[in-house]
């Protein structure tokens, strides 16, 4: 699925914490280059479940879909942003997901009421 422009970007990427991916109006991947989680294989941790069916179905739709959620012990931040073509209309979807477990962490952690956890936080 990765061409060379992919391969080449791919330890630049990975070494980042970076992982990006498309996919079709239909929810199909079309390709993944990158890691946010540190594995091998960038078309695994898409479907380790970076990506939800509602967060497809809403950028199907149109909209852009930001989502935190939790992998094991990491906080990843998923940003699905709708490709629009002529007229207008959605042709598929590009995202980027990249691992924020530090900034979610000092986030836990300076929250001013102790009861009160963050939604991406609940997990944990």
């Amino acid at each position: 699925m990765a061409n060379d422009g992919d391969r080449d970007l791919a330890p630049l990427l990975e070494k980042a914490g970076i992982l990006m991916f498309e996919y079709d109006l239909d929810g199909i991947l079309l390709c993944a280059t990158g890691s946010c989680l540190g594995g091998g294989d960038p078309e695994l941790e898409v479907r380790m479940g970076i990506v939800t069916p509602a967060s497809v179905r809403r950028a199907i739709s149109g909209q852009m879909v930001i989502e935190w959620i939790r992998i094991g012990d990491r906080t990843i931040a998923v940003h699905h942003e709708p490709v629009r073509g002529e007229c207008d209309h959605v042709e598929r979807v590009v995202v980027t997901a990249f691992d924020v477990t530090p900034v979610a962490r000092q986030l836990r952690e300076a929250a001013p009421f102790p009861n009160v956890v963050p939604a991406f936080a609940a997990a944990s």
